[in-house]
Protein backbone atom coordinates (compact mmCIF):
# COMPACT_ATOMS: atom_id res chain seq x y z
CA UNK A 1 0.00 0.00 0.00
CA UNK A 2 1.43 3.36 -1.00
CA UNK A 3 1.87 6.30 1.29
CA UNK A 4 -1.03 8.77 1.37
CA UNK A 5 -0.31 12.27 0.26
CA UNK A 6 -0.79 14.82 3.06
CA UNK A 7 -4.07 16.71 2.96
CA UNK A 8 -3.74 20.33 1.78
CA UNK A 9 -3.69 22.84 4.61
CA UNK A 10 -4.32 26.55 4.66
CA UNK A 11 -0.94 28.22 4.43
CA UNK A 12 -0.42 31.44 6.40
CA UNK A 13 2.87 33.08 5.57
CA UNK A 14 5.32 34.62 7.99
CA UNK A 15 4.54 38.09 6.66
CA UNK A 16 0.81 37.74 7.39
CA UNK A 17 1.56 36.32 10.83
CA UNK A 18 3.95 39.19 11.54
CA UNK A 19 1.31 41.75 10.50
CA UNK A 20 -1.30 40.06 12.69
CA UNK A 21 1.05 40.00 15.68
CA UNK A 22 2.12 43.59 15.10
CA UNK A 23 -1.50 44.71 14.73
CA UNK A 24 -2.49 42.97 17.96
CA UNK A 25 0.49 44.47 19.80
CA UNK A 26 -0.17 48.00 18.46
CA UNK A 27 -3.90 47.83 19.17
CA UNK A 28 -3.26 46.49 22.66
CA UNK A 29 -0.63 49.12 23.44
CA UNK A 30 -2.77 51.94 21.97
CA UNK A 31 -5.85 50.78 23.85
CA UNK A 32 -3.95 50.55 27.12
CA UNK A 33 -2.32 53.93 26.53
CA UNK A 34 -5.59 55.64 25.55
CA UNK A 35 -7.45 54.12 28.46
CA UNK A 36 -4.67 55.17 30.87
CA UNK A 37 -4.67 58.71 29.49
CA UNK A 38 -8.45 58.92 29.77
CA UNK A 39 -8.40 57.57 33.32
CA UNK A 40 -5.71 60.06 34.36
CA UNK A 41 -7.62 62.93 32.75
CA UNK A 42 -10.87 61.86 34.36
CA UNK A 43 -9.24 61.64 37.80
CA UNK A 44 -7.64 65.05 37.32
CA UNK A 45 -10.92 66.75 36.29
CA UNK A 46 -12.89 65.06 39.06
CA UNK A 47 -10.21 66.10 41.54
CA UNK A 48 -10.49 69.69 40.23
CA UNK A 49 -14.26 69.64 40.86
CA UNK A 50 -13.74 68.32 44.37
CA UNK A 51 -11.10 70.95 45.12
CA UNK A 52 -13.42 73.67 43.80
CA UNK A 53 -16.32 72.36 45.89
CA UNK A 54 -14.06 72.21 48.95
CA UNK A 55 -12.93 75.81 48.34
CA UNK A 56 -16.53 77.09 47.97
CA UNK A 57 -17.79 75.24 51.00
CA UNK A 58 -14.75 76.27 53.07
CA UNK A 59 -15.36 79.96 52.35
CA UNK A 60 -19.07 79.54 52.99
CA UNK A 61 -18.42 77.84 56.32
CA UNK A 62 -16.15 80.64 57.49
CA UNK A 63 -18.55 83.35 56.28
CA UNK A 64 -21.68 81.68 57.70
CA UNK A 65 -20.31 81.14 61.24
CA UNK A 66 -20.94 84.72 62.49
CA UNK A 67 -24.47 84.77 61.06
CA UNK A 68 -25.37 81.56 62.80
CA UNK A 69 -23.94 82.80 66.08
CA UNK A 70 -25.97 86.05 65.74
CA UNK A 71 -28.98 84.25 64.18
CA UNK A 72 -29.01 86.76 61.36
CA UNK A 73 -31.07 85.13 58.61
CA UNK A 74 -30.66 87.99 56.17
CA UNK A 75 -26.90 87.78 56.26
CA UNK A 76 -27.00 84.03 55.74
CA UNK A 77 -29.48 84.35 52.87
CA UNK A 78 -27.31 86.99 51.29
CA UNK A 79 -24.29 84.67 51.54
CA UNK A 80 -26.26 81.86 49.92
CA UNK A 81 -27.51 83.99 47.05
CA UNK A 82 -24.08 85.46 46.49
CA UNK A 83 -22.53 82.01 46.09
CA UNK A 84 -25.32 80.98 43.70
CA UNK A 85 -24.04 83.55 41.25
CA UNK A 86 -21.27 81.10 40.42
CA UNK A 87 -22.26 79.42 37.10
CA UNK A 88 -21.58 75.87 38.28
CA UNK A 89 -23.28 76.28 41.71
CA UNK A 90 -26.87 74.95 41.67
CA UNK A 91 -27.81 74.79 45.30
CA UNK A 92 -26.64 76.41 48.55
CA UNK A 93 -28.29 75.88 51.92
CA UNK A 94 -27.30 76.73 55.49
CA UNK A 95 -28.59 74.62 58.38
CA UNK A 96 -28.64 75.29 62.13
CA UNK A 97 -27.41 72.81 64.69
CA UNK A 98 -30.77 71.02 64.65
CA UNK A 99 -30.61 70.43 60.88
CA UNK A 100 -33.24 73.07 60.12
CA UNK A 101 -32.65 75.14 57.00
CA UNK A 102 -32.14 78.81 57.86
CA UNK A 103 -31.01 80.04 54.40
CA UNK A 104 -31.31 78.46 50.95
CA UNK A 105 -30.61 79.53 47.40
CA UNK A 106 -31.10 77.30 44.35
CA UNK A 107 -31.76 77.29 40.62
CA UNK A 108 -35.37 76.47 39.97
CA UNK A 109 -34.72 74.88 36.59
CA UNK A 110 -32.33 72.39 38.13
CA UNK A 111 -33.94 71.95 41.50
CA UNK A 112 -31.94 69.50 43.59
CA UNK A 113 -32.71 68.64 47.20
CA UNK A 114 -29.62 67.75 49.28
CA UNK A 115 -29.47 64.38 50.88
CA UNK A 116 -30.66 64.32 54.45
CA UNK A 117 -27.51 63.71 56.48
CA UNK A 118 -26.48 64.67 60.02
CA UNK A 119 -25.21 68.24 60.32
CA UNK A 120 -22.02 67.02 62.01
CA UNK A 121 -21.05 64.91 58.98
CA UNK A 122 -18.58 66.14 56.38
CA UNK A 123 -19.06 64.41 53.00
CA UNK A 124 -18.75 64.56 49.20
CA UNK A 125 -20.87 62.48 46.81
CA UNK A 126 -21.79 62.52 43.10
CA UNK A 127 -25.42 63.07 42.04
CA UNK A 128 -26.67 61.50 38.74
CA UNK A 129 -23.15 61.68 37.21
CA UNK A 130 -23.74 65.37 36.47
CA UNK A 131 -23.64 66.96 39.93
CA UNK A 132 -21.44 66.87 43.00
CA UNK A 133 -22.91 67.36 46.47
CA UNK A 134 -20.77 68.36 49.45
CA UNK A 135 -21.56 69.03 53.11
CA UNK A 136 -19.52 70.53 55.94
CA UNK A 137 -20.33 71.23 59.61
CA UNK A 138 -19.75 74.78 60.92
CA UNK A 139 -17.49 74.68 63.99
CA UNK A 140 -15.65 77.89 64.98
CA UNK A 141 -11.95 77.56 65.64
CA UNK A 142 -11.66 80.58 67.98
CA UNK A 143 -13.76 82.83 70.17
CA UNK A 144 -16.09 81.86 72.86
CA UNK A 145 -17.94 79.31 70.69
CA UNK A 146 -14.72 77.52 69.71
CA UNK A 147 -15.35 73.83 69.04
CA UNK A 148 -19.16 74.21 69.31
CA UNK A 149 -21.30 72.87 66.42
CA UNK A 150 -23.27 75.83 65.07
CA UNK A 151 -24.78 74.16 62.00
CA UNK A 152 -23.81 73.00 58.54
CA UNK A 153 -23.73 74.05 54.90
CA UNK A 154 -24.84 72.08 51.84
CA UNK A 155 -23.50 72.72 48.32
CA UNK A 156 -24.40 71.15 44.95
CA UNK A 157 -22.03 71.81 42.00
CA UNK A 158 -22.74 71.21 38.31
CA UNK A 159 -20.11 68.80 36.85
CA UNK A 160 -21.60 68.44 33.35
CA UNK A 161 -18.87 70.64 31.95
CA UNK A 162 -16.35 68.13 33.28
CA UNK A 163 -18.32 65.29 31.64
CA UNK A 164 -18.29 67.19 28.33
CA UNK A 165 -14.56 67.70 28.62
CA UNK A 166 -14.10 63.99 29.36
CA UNK A 167 -16.23 63.08 26.34
CA UNK A 168 -14.06 65.29 24.14
CA UNK A 169 -10.95 63.78 25.70
CA UNK A 170 -12.32 60.30 25.01
CA UNK A 171 -13.14 61.15 21.41
CA UNK A 172 -9.77 62.83 20.86
CA UNK A 173 -8.01 59.86 22.43
CA UNK A 174 -9.79 57.43 20.09
CA UNK A 175 -8.94 59.58 17.07
CA UNK A 176 -5.30 59.82 18.11
CA UNK A 177 -5.20 56.06 18.77
CA UNK A 178 -6.68 55.36 15.32
CA UNK A 179 -4.12 57.68 13.71
CA UNK A 180 -1.32 55.95 15.62
CA UNK A 181 -2.58 52.51 14.54
CA UNK A 182 -2.99 53.56 10.90
CA UNK A 183 0.50 55.04 10.86
CA UNK A 184 2.35 52.46 12.93
CA UNK A 185 0.96 49.30 11.30
CA UNK A 186 2.11 50.12 7.73
CA UNK A 187 5.44 51.32 9.09
CA UNK A 188 5.74 48.16 11.18
CA UNK A 189 4.77 46.12 8.13
CA UNK A 190 7.53 47.68 6.08
CA UNK A 191 10.08 47.21 8.85
CA UNK A 192 9.00 43.61 9.43
CA UNK A 193 9.14 42.84 5.72
CA UNK A 194 12.57 44.42 5.39
CA UNK A 195 14.18 43.15 8.59
CA UNK A 196 12.50 39.76 9.06
CA UNK A 197 10.52 38.46 6.09
CA UNK A 198 12.89 39.30 3.23
CA UNK A 199 16.01 37.77 4.88
CA UNK A 200 14.08 34.60 5.65
CA UNK A 201 12.76 34.46 2.07
CA UNK A 202 16.31 34.80 0.76
CA UNK A 203 17.31 31.97 3.08
CA UNK A 204 14.37 29.87 1.81
CA UNK A 205 15.37 30.53 -1.80
CA UNK A 206 18.93 29.47 -1.09
CA UNK A 207 17.64 26.35 0.70
CA UNK A 208 15.54 25.40 -2.35
CA UNK A 209 18.56 25.90 -4.59
CA UNK A 210 20.59 23.63 -2.32
CA UNK A 211 17.82 21.02 -2.32
CA UNK A 212 17.75 21.20 -6.12
CA UNK A 213 21.45 20.40 -6.32
CA UNK A 214 22.74 23.96 -6.80
CA UNK A 215 25.64 24.10 -4.36
CA UNK A 216 26.47 27.71 -5.30
CA UNK A 217 23.60 28.94 -3.12
CA UNK A 218 24.65 31.80 -0.83
CA UNK A 219 22.82 34.12 1.55
CA UNK A 220 24.25 37.62 1.47
CA UNK A 221 23.71 39.51 4.72
CA UNK A 222 25.68 41.80 7.00
CA UNK A 223 23.38 41.54 10.00
CA UNK A 224 24.77 40.69 13.41
CA UNK A 225 21.57 39.32 14.94
CA UNK A 226 20.09 35.79 15.03
CA UNK A 227 19.06 35.91 11.36
CA UNK A 228 22.56 36.93 10.38
CA UNK A 229 23.96 34.07 12.48
CA UNK A 230 21.48 31.67 10.82
CA UNK A 231 22.54 32.88 7.36
CA UNK A 232 26.19 32.45 8.28
CA UNK A 233 25.52 28.93 9.55
CA UNK A 234 23.69 28.15 6.32
CA UNK A 235 26.65 29.34 4.22
CA UNK A 236 29.00 27.17 6.30
CA UNK A 237 26.66 24.21 5.82
CA UNK A 238 26.55 24.80 2.05
CA UNK A 239 30.34 24.83 1.91
CA UNK A 240 30.52 21.57 3.86
CA UNK A 241 27.86 19.98 1.66
CA UNK A 242 29.72 21.20 -1.43
CA UNK A 243 32.95 19.66 -0.15
CA UNK A 244 31.15 16.45 0.78
CA UNK A 245 29.57 16.33 -2.67
CA UNK A 246 32.96 16.74 -4.32
CA UNK A 247 34.43 14.00 -2.15
CA UNK A 248 31.43 11.78 -2.88
CA UNK A 249 31.75 12.44 -6.60
CA UNK A 250 35.44 11.53 -6.50
CA UNK A 251 34.63 8.43 -4.44
CA UNK A 252 31.90 7.46 -6.94
CA UNK A 253 34.28 7.91 -9.84
CA UNK A 254 36.84 5.77 -8.07
CA UNK A 255 34.17 3.21 -7.21
CA UNK A 256 32.90 3.16 -10.79
CA UNK A 257 36.42 2.57 -12.00
CA UNK A 258 36.87 -0.22 -9.47
CA UNK A 259 33.53 -1.74 -10.49
CA UNK A 260 34.58 -1.52 -14.14
CA UNK A 261 37.90 -3.16 -13.36
CA UNK A 262 36.27 -5.87 -11.25
CA UNK A 263 33.65 -6.42 -13.96
CA UNK A 264 36.33 -6.82 -16.58
CA UNK A 265 38.22 -9.16 -14.27
CA UNK A 266 35.03 -11.14 -13.61
CA UNK A 267 34.31 -11.36 -17.32
CA UNK A 268 37.83 -12.62 -17.93
CA UNK A 269 37.42 -15.13 -15.12
CA UNK A 270 34.09 -16.23 -16.55
CA UNK A 271 35.62 -16.64 -19.98
CA UNK A 272 38.47 -18.65 -18.52
CA UNK A 273 36.00 -20.74 -16.51
CA UNK A 274 33.85 -21.29 -19.58
CA UNK A 275 36.89 -22.29 -21.56
CA UNK A 276 38.04 -24.61 -18.78
CA UNK A 277 34.59 -26.18 -18.54
CA UNK A 278 34.52 -26.59 -22.30
CA UNK A 279 37.99 -28.09 -22.23
CA UNK A 280 36.92 -30.39 -19.39
CA UNK A 281 33.91 -31.56 -21.38
CA UNK A 282 36.06 -32.09 -24.45
CA UNK A 283 38.56 -33.95 -22.31
CA UNK A 284 35.87 -36.11 -20.75
CA UNK A 285 34.38 -36.88 -24.14
CA UNK A 286 37.80 -37.66 -25.54
CA UNK A 287 38.68 -39.82 -22.55
CA UNK A 288 35.31 -41.52 -22.74
CA UNK A 289 35.78 -42.18 -26.45
CA UNK A 290 39.43 -43.17 -26.11
CA UNK A 291 38.70 -45.50 -23.21
CA UNK A 292 35.46 -46.91 -24.51
CA UNK A 293 36.93 -47.85 -27.90
CA UNK A 294 39.71 -50.15 -26.61
CA UNK A 295 37.39 -51.49 -23.92
CA UNK A 296 34.83 -52.38 -26.53
CA UNK A 297 37.62 -54.00 -28.61
CA UNK A 298 38.75 -55.96 -25.58
CA UNK A 299 35.19 -57.09 -24.85
CA UNK A 300 34.66 -57.96 -28.50
CA UNK A 301 37.87 -59.94 -28.76
CA UNK A 302 37.08 -61.80 -25.52
CA UNK A 303 33.62 -62.63 -26.76
CA UNK A 304 34.98 -63.73 -30.17
CA UNK A 305 37.60 -66.00 -28.56
CA UNK A 306 34.98 -67.49 -26.24
CA UNK A 307 32.65 -68.23 -29.12
CA UNK A 308 35.24 -69.41 -31.64
CA UNK A 309 37.41 -71.54 -29.32
CA UNK A 310 34.78 -72.44 -26.78
CA UNK A 311 35.30 -76.21 -27.19
CA UNK A 312 39.07 -75.98 -27.17
CA UNK A 313 39.58 -73.60 -24.23
CA UNK A 314 40.00 -74.93 -20.73
CA UNK A 315 37.41 -73.86 -18.14
CA UNK A 316 39.91 -71.60 -16.38
CA UNK A 317 40.52 -69.60 -19.57
CA UNK A 318 36.79 -69.31 -20.25
CA UNK A 319 36.25 -68.00 -16.71
CA UNK A 320 38.95 -65.40 -17.17
CA UNK A 321 37.42 -64.30 -20.47
CA UNK A 322 34.06 -63.89 -18.73
CA UNK A 323 35.79 -61.86 -16.00
CA UNK A 324 37.35 -59.66 -18.70
CA UNK A 325 33.92 -58.97 -20.22
CA UNK A 326 32.48 -58.25 -16.77
CA UNK A 327 35.27 -55.80 -15.91
CA UNK A 328 34.92 -54.12 -19.28
CA UNK A 329 31.19 -53.68 -18.70
CA UNK A 330 31.86 -52.23 -15.21
CA UNK A 331 34.47 -49.81 -16.50
CA UNK A 332 32.22 -48.73 -19.39
CA UNK A 333 29.40 -48.08 -16.93
CA UNK A 334 31.79 -46.12 -14.68
CA UNK A 335 32.91 -43.94 -17.58
CA UNK A 336 29.25 -43.26 -18.45
CA UNK A 337 28.45 -42.30 -14.85
CA UNK A 338 31.44 -39.97 -14.63
CA UNK A 339 30.45 -38.32 -17.88
CA UNK A 340 26.91 -37.94 -16.59
CA UNK A 341 28.23 -36.45 -13.32
CA UNK A 342 30.15 -33.79 -15.25
CA UNK A 343 27.04 -32.81 -17.21
CA UNK A 344 24.88 -32.09 -14.16
CA UNK A 345 26.28 -28.57 -13.68
CA UNK A 346 27.06 -27.71 -17.29
CA UNK A 347 24.09 -29.16 -19.13
CA UNK A 348 20.90 -28.80 -17.07
CA UNK A 349 17.76 -30.38 -18.41
CA UNK A 350 14.55 -28.57 -19.23
CA UNK A 351 12.42 -28.16 -16.12
CA UNK A 352 8.75 -29.03 -15.92
CA UNK A 353 6.21 -29.89 -13.25
CA UNK A 354 7.12 -33.24 -11.71
CA UNK A 355 4.50 -35.17 -9.73
CA UNK A 356 6.54 -36.96 -7.09
CA UNK A 357 3.70 -39.37 -6.36
CA UNK A 358 4.00 -40.69 -9.92
CA UNK A 359 7.80 -40.51 -9.76
CA UNK A 360 8.00 -42.74 -6.70
CA UNK A 361 5.37 -45.12 -8.09
CA UNK A 362 7.51 -45.60 -11.21
CA UNK A 363 10.57 -46.25 -9.02
CA UNK A 364 8.56 -48.78 -7.01
CA UNK A 365 7.76 -50.60 -10.23
CA UNK A 366 11.39 -50.35 -11.44
CA UNK A 367 12.69 -51.99 -8.24
CA UNK A 368 9.82 -54.44 -7.91
CA UNK A 369 11.95 -57.49 -8.76
CA UNK A 370 14.81 -56.62 -6.41
CA UNK A 371 12.41 -55.77 -3.59
CA UNK A 372 10.52 -59.05 -3.90
CA UNK A 373 13.70 -61.06 -4.29
CA UNK A 374 15.23 -59.55 -1.12
CA UNK A 375 11.93 -59.53 0.79
CA UNK A 376 12.06 -55.74 1.33
CA UNK A 377 8.96 -53.57 1.82
CA UNK A 378 8.91 -50.09 0.20
CA UNK A 379 6.54 -47.58 1.82
CA UNK A 380 5.81 -44.19 0.22
CA UNK A 381 3.96 -41.27 1.87
CA UNK A 382 0.83 -40.10 0.11
CA UNK A 383 1.41 -36.34 0.53
CA UNK A 384 4.10 -35.95 -2.11
CA UNK A 385 4.27 -32.55 -3.86
CA UNK A 386 4.52 -31.50 -7.49
CA UNK A 387 7.67 -29.45 -8.11
CA UNK A 388 9.07 -27.53 -11.06
CA UNK A 389 12.26 -29.53 -11.64
CA UNK A 390 14.27 -31.77 -13.98
CA UNK A 391 12.40 -35.06 -14.13
CA UNK A 392 15.33 -37.30 -15.03
CA UNK A 393 17.64 -35.70 -12.43
CA UNK A 394 15.05 -36.13 -9.66
CA UNK A 395 14.59 -39.74 -10.74
CA UNK A 396 18.37 -40.28 -10.61
CA UNK A 397 18.54 -38.83 -7.07
CA UNK A 398 15.94 -41.10 -5.51
CA UNK A 399 16.82 -44.08 -7.70
CA UNK A 400 20.39 -43.97 -6.33
CA UNK A 401 19.16 -43.62 -2.75
CA UNK A 402 16.69 -46.51 -3.06
CA UNK A 403 19.25 -48.64 -4.90
CA UNK A 404 21.80 -48.05 -2.12
CA UNK A 405 19.22 -48.91 0.53
CA UNK A 406 18.51 -52.22 -1.26
CA UNK A 407 22.16 -53.08 -1.85
CA UNK A 408 23.24 -52.35 1.72
CA UNK A 409 20.27 -54.15 3.27
CA UNK A 410 21.44 -57.35 5.01
CA UNK A 411 19.51 -60.55 4.56
CA UNK A 412 16.62 -60.20 6.99
CA UNK A 413 12.91 -61.03 6.79
CA UNK A 414 11.69 -57.57 7.89
CA UNK A 415 13.68 -55.30 5.54
CA UNK A 416 11.90 -52.00 5.07
CA UNK A 417 12.51 -48.79 3.11
CA UNK A 418 10.34 -45.75 3.67
CA UNK A 419 10.13 -42.51 1.67
CA UNK A 420 8.75 -39.51 3.57
CA UNK A 421 8.09 -35.84 2.85
CA UNK A 422 7.40 -32.66 4.79
CA UNK A 423 7.62 -28.93 3.95
CA UNK A 424 9.85 -27.06 6.41
CA UNK A 425 10.33 -23.26 6.34
CA UNK A 426 10.36 -22.73 2.60
CA UNK A 427 12.09 -26.04 1.82
CA UNK A 428 10.80 -29.37 0.51
CA UNK A 429 12.35 -32.06 2.70
CA UNK A 430 12.36 -35.73 1.59
CA UNK A 431 13.71 -38.69 3.53
CA UNK A 432 14.71 -42.20 2.48
CA UNK A 433 15.06 -44.40 5.56
CA UNK A 434 15.94 -48.08 5.91
CA UNK A 435 16.68 -50.58 8.63
CA UNK A 436 19.88 -51.80 7.00
CA UNK A 437 23.42 -52.11 8.23
CA UNK A 438 23.87 -48.39 8.94
CA UNK A 439 26.85 -46.07 8.49
CA UNK A 440 29.44 -45.05 11.04
CA UNK A 441 29.80 -41.44 12.08
CA UNK A 442 33.26 -41.21 10.50
CA UNK A 443 31.93 -42.18 7.07
CA UNK A 444 28.80 -39.99 6.97
CA UNK A 445 30.59 -37.05 5.33
CA UNK A 446 33.00 -38.83 3.00
CA UNK A 447 30.41 -41.02 1.26
CA UNK A 448 29.11 -37.95 -0.67
CA UNK A 449 32.47 -37.50 -2.41
CA UNK A 450 33.23 -39.31 -5.64
CA UNK A 451 34.92 -42.72 -5.29
CA UNK A 452 34.42 -42.61 -1.50
CA UNK A 453 32.53 -45.42 0.17
CA UNK A 454 31.89 -46.66 3.69
CA UNK A 455 34.90 -48.42 5.14
CA UNK A 456 33.18 -51.26 6.99
CA UNK A 457 33.77 -54.87 6.03
CA UNK A 458 30.12 -55.43 5.12
CA UNK A 459 30.11 -52.34 2.91
CA UNK A 460 33.16 -53.36 0.94
CA UNK A 461 31.44 -56.61 -0.03
CA UNK A 462 28.66 -54.70 -1.76
CA UNK A 463 29.47 -53.92 -5.41
CA UNK A 464 29.69 -50.20 -6.21
CA UNK A 465 31.90 -47.47 -7.60
CA UNK A 466 31.28 -44.57 -5.16
CA UNK A 467 29.69 -42.24 -7.73
CA UNK A 468 25.95 -42.41 -6.94
CA UNK A 469 25.86 -40.24 -3.78
CA UNK A 470 28.21 -37.69 -5.37
CA UNK A 471 25.71 -37.41 -8.24
CA UNK A 472 22.89 -36.95 -5.69
CA UNK A 473 24.77 -34.12 -3.98
CA UNK A 474 25.50 -32.36 -7.31
CA UNK A 475 21.86 -32.49 -8.41
CA UNK A 476 20.52 -31.27 -5.04
CA UNK A 477 22.97 -28.35 -4.96
CA UNK A 478 21.44 -27.07 -8.22
CA UNK A 479 18.20 -26.49 -6.26
CA UNK A 480 19.85 -24.63 -3.37
CA UNK A 481 19.33 -27.73 -1.27
CA UNK A 482 21.21 -30.08 1.01
CA UNK A 483 21.69 -33.82 1.34
CA UNK A 484 22.89 -35.54 4.50
CA UNK A 485 22.56 -38.79 6.38
CA UNK A 486 21.84 -39.76 9.96
CA UNK A 487 22.78 -43.28 10.89
CA UNK A 488 24.23 -45.64 13.46
CA UNK A 489 25.90 -48.98 12.68
CA UNK A 490 23.39 -51.85 12.73
CA UNK A 491 20.57 -49.30 13.30
CA UNK A 492 19.68 -48.32 9.75
CA UNK A 493 20.13 -45.03 7.91
CA UNK A 494 18.03 -42.00 7.02
CA UNK A 495 19.08 -39.94 3.98
CA UNK A 496 17.58 -36.44 3.87
CA UNK A 497 17.16 -34.42 0.66
CA UNK A 498 16.04 -30.79 0.90
CA UNK A 499 15.07 -28.69 -2.15
CA UNK A 500 14.45 -24.94 -2.03
CA UNK A 501 10.77 -24.15 -2.53
CA UNK A 502 11.72 -20.91 -4.25
CA UNK A 503 13.91 -22.80 -6.70
CA UNK A 504 11.29 -25.46 -7.48
CA UNK A 505 8.34 -23.28 -8.42
CA UNK A 506 7.33 -21.97 -11.80
CA UNK A 507 8.79 -18.53 -12.66
CA UNK A 508 5.39 -16.82 -12.38
CA UNK A 509 5.03 -18.03 -8.78
CA UNK A 510 8.50 -17.41 -7.37
CA UNK A 511 7.14 -14.57 -5.23
CA UNK A 512 5.19 -17.06 -3.12
CA UNK A 513 8.38 -18.28 -1.38
CA UNK A 514 10.95 -16.39 0.65
CA UNK A 515 14.60 -17.12 1.11
CA UNK A 516 15.51 -19.47 3.97
CA UNK A 517 18.31 -19.49 6.49
CA UNK A 518 19.66 -23.07 6.40
CA UNK A 519 21.75 -22.74 9.56
CA UNK A 520 19.35 -24.91 11.61
CA UNK A 521 17.38 -26.38 8.76
CA UNK A 522 18.67 -29.96 9.08
CA UNK A 523 17.31 -30.33 12.62
CA UNK A 524 13.94 -28.93 11.60
CA UNK A 525 13.68 -31.38 8.66
CA UNK A 526 14.51 -34.30 10.94
CA UNK A 527 11.92 -33.25 13.53
CA UNK A 528 9.18 -32.80 10.92
CA UNK A 529 9.87 -36.08 9.15
CA UNK A 530 10.12 -38.00 12.41
CA UNK A 531 6.80 -36.53 13.55
CA UNK A 532 5.20 -37.58 10.26
CA UNK A 533 6.64 -41.09 10.63
CA UNK A 534 5.20 -41.41 14.11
Amino acid sequence: MGLREPEPRLRIGLQVKSILVLTIVVLTATAIGGWSFYAVSRNALCRKDRIQAQAFIENLTVSAAPGLMNRNRETLQHLAMGLLKRPNVHHVSILDRNGKTVAVSERVADRLVPVNRPVSLSYEMPRDDDFLEAGRPIVPCDGKDKGVLLGAVRLVLDTRETAEILARVRADTMVIAAIIVLCVIPLGHLLTRRMLVMPIRRLMKATRQLAGGDFSAHVETSRNDEIGELAGSFDIMVEKVRDSQKNLRRANESLEQKVTDRTDELERSNRRLTEEISEKEDFLRAVSHDLNAPLRNIAGMASMISVKYREQLPEEVSARLRRIRSNVDAETELISELLELSRIKTRPERRRMVDFNLLFQSLDQAFEYELKTRGITLEIDENMPSLFAEHNRMRQVFQNLIDNAIKYMPDRPDGKIRIGYSPVDGMHCFSVSDNGMGISQADQERIFHVFRRASTVDSTRVPGKGVGLSLVKSVVSNYDGQVWVESEPEAGSVFYVSLSAQNTVEPDHTHEYASVDNSDFSNQCVEMLVSNTE
